[in-house]
């Protein structure tokens, strides 16, 4: 395969990825409006965030291996239908349950695409793998940025409705392009027919899924806090959307740069080494009441994690047995899912009791200490080596 034909592969692979992820965050931005507009608890608010986490956690754990089996296209085009679907059933409820079983929807969505969008491009040229996946990353944090940013800006002047409308419409247009496209399927062997679980044998593996875990479950407490957070501090909707906006920029710039580096280096040192500074920046936000500050915070850890994100995708994969690709990847996700989810359902609550500093510094010092374990495991495994 020429590189013109990567490159129009990977874009295509891109613009899906875009699309899940914006209209799986879109609805982020509207936290503070449902609980605004339907006197939703702290609790309830958690509720819809976590709801979305939990589908993506099974999905990803059970359906992520059918693309090694050489189904990934059609798993991309499930998830695309998924989250056009999902925004539908945003725009015509009008209860908690109704807003529960979209987030639901959505989160399904996730738990389809991102899987096999990562082992088909980390497959596409296995010499970059980790500079595909930093283009991956840096995909996936844009359309999680710009779900909040568009929607915020959009909401005041024409509603929730249209906004939902808006997002859903995009990943059906991703379906469409996506149908007549062919991509090189993965390595097909006889470990491609195990369960996802049974990559939990492997040390590596097992280093690999802490990393991830340690820098992306605190997403679970943003997203179901951040929109309530700049909102207490005086900050409004587009406040909101810039903060996402400055954080996601370097994941855009730099991921792919980021990756490039990597694929020369071990992506398990990287990560253990930037793990450190993303968990002091993280307690760091209790401290601050301006959202001006606040947001050079956010810029700031947005390089850091920028680096991180395909380290830790370049572990898993380069972990993975071959044939086992998309397994890895899934099981991945179902790790970082189940932190996630457990973050937006519990966040809230602690931050409606305690208050943002105690909220916050309970999530530094969880990214810390996964992070020291699997630095202990690891450390363990070169020994192993050594022995």
């Amino acid at each position: 395969m020429n590189n013109k034909q990567i490159n129009a592969d990977l874009f295509l692979l891109l613009f899906c990825t875009f699309s899940t992820a914006a209209a799986n965050s879109v609805v982020f931005a509207s936290m503070s409006e449902l609980q605004e507009k339907y006197g939703y608890a702290d609790s309830a608010l958690g509720l819809i965030a976590g709801t979305g986490f939990a589908l993506g956690l099974v999905v990803q754990l059970f359906v992520a291996p059918l693309a090694d089996r050489g189904h990934g296209r059609k798993l991309i085009q499930v998830g695309l239908a998924l989250a056009g679907i999902g925004s539908v059933v945003f725009v015509f409820g009008d209860s908690l349950s109704w807003f529960i079983v979209g987030r639901a929807i959505v989160g399904a969505s996730l738990g389809c695409t991102f899987p096999a969008v990562r082992a088909l491009a980390a497959n596409l040229d296995r010499t970059r793998s980790a500079e595909r996946l930093g283009a991956v990353a840096g995909t996936e944090i844009a359309g999680f940025v710009t779900g909040p940013l568009i929607g915020s800006l959009l909401i005041d002047p024409f509603g929730l409705d249209t906004t939902f409308l808006v997002f859903g419409a995009m990943a059906v247009f991703a379906l469409v392009v996506i149908v007549p496209r062919r991509f090189p399927e993965l390595v097909k062997t006889s470990e491609s027919e195990k369960s996802s679980l049974d990559l939990l044998r492997l040390p590596e593996i097992r280093v690999a899924l802490l990393l991830t875990l340690a820098v992306t479950f605190p997403t679970g407490m943003f997203d179901a806090l951040w929109d309530r957070f700049l909102d207490d501090l005086g900050g409004n909707n587009a406040m909101t959307g810039l903060t996402f906006a400055v954080y996601g920029l370097p994941f855009i710039l730099l991921s792919s740069r980021a990756g490039k580096l990597i694929d020369k280096r071990s992506p398990v040192a990287v990560a253990l080494w930037l793990v450190i500074p993303v968990s002091l920046m993280t307690m760091s936000y209790g401290f601050f009441k301006s959202p001006w500050l606040i947001l050079c915070l956010g810029l700031i850890e947005g390089i850091v994690q920028s680096a991180i994100a395909p380290a830790g995708m370049a572990a898993i994969a380069r972990a993975a047995p071959l044939g086992r690709a998309s397994a890895a990847q899934g099981l991945s996700g179902s790790v970082n899912v189940f932190g996630q989810m457990l973050a937006a359902f519990i966040a809230p609550s602690i931050y409606g009791k305690y208050g943002a500093l105690t909220t916050f510094m309970s999530v530094g010092i969880g990214i810390g200490a996964i992070a020291a374990i699997a630095a202990l495991l690891h450390a363990k495994n070169l020994r192993d080596l050594v022995h």
